[in-house]
């Protein structure tokens, strides 16, 4: 098999890795695309659900039970879902 990459400044910098771990072009290629299946694949599935577990976590205990007075609070009737400036008089 016979790649050709067009990225000049990839090959440069493929050549000097290369060059700096006294190994071949080819091997730095196997090495960089073997991380990144490793990468990728972590991302899929269960690895990928456990990565963005907890990111909505608000320290609120007991926010579904207070759900429709939390949502009168921040929803304007006019302009729906707004967050209002800091400084109302200045807006």
């Amino acid at each position: 098999m016979s790649i050709h990459i067009i990225d000049q400044e990839l090959v440069q910098q493929i050549e000097q890795i290369a060059a700096a771990e006294q190994r071949t072009p080819e091997q730095i290629i196997g090495d960089a695309l073997r991380l990144y299946t490793s990468q990728t694949q972590k991302v899929s599935g269960v690895s990928f659900l456990l990565s963005i577990a907890g990111q909505g976590r608000s320290g609120e205990s007991d926010v579904s039970e207070r759900d429709e007075e939390i949502l009168a609070a921040e929803v304007n009737p006019l302009r729906g879902w707004h967050v209002e400036p800091k400084d109302a008089d200045s807006a």
